[in-house]
């Protein structure tokens, strides 16, 4: 068996994380889209307003997504601190701002 060359196992996990990551912000724009088609059939402006504000987002996770896995990578391999919680803190935004379109769409119908 031949053993890993840097600190960290060679099992993907790097790779596992950025894939759940990417696959958590896929589920947020498509749940996202669902949200905004059932709005539009009450009101246009709101569905527009609620797609400007929250579907950004999902594309800024998987690119921070991407971003984070090339950082850990790198700094796994100069044994440098592993990034902040930049991440996870977009994803609470886009969690909240989902959670905000789900109630303007409830208070609207």
């Amino acid at each position: 068996m031949e053993r890993p060359s840097g600190p960290w196992d060679p099992g993907l996990q790097i790779e596992r994380t950025t894939l759940a990551w990417l696959r958590t912000a896929l589920t947020f724009v498509v749940g996202l889209l669902v949200l905004l088609r059932l709005i539009a059939h009450e009101s246009t402006l709101a569905a527009a307003v609620c797609g400007a504000l929250t579907l950004p987002f999902g594309a800024a996770i998987s690119w921070l997504a991407w971003r984070r896995h090339l950082r850990i990578e790198r700094g796994l391999r100069a044994e440098t601190p592993l990034p902040g919680g930049a991440l996870p803190a977009a994803a609470a935004a886009l969690s909240v701002l989902a959670g905000c379109s789900g109630l303007i769409y409830v208070l609207f119908t």
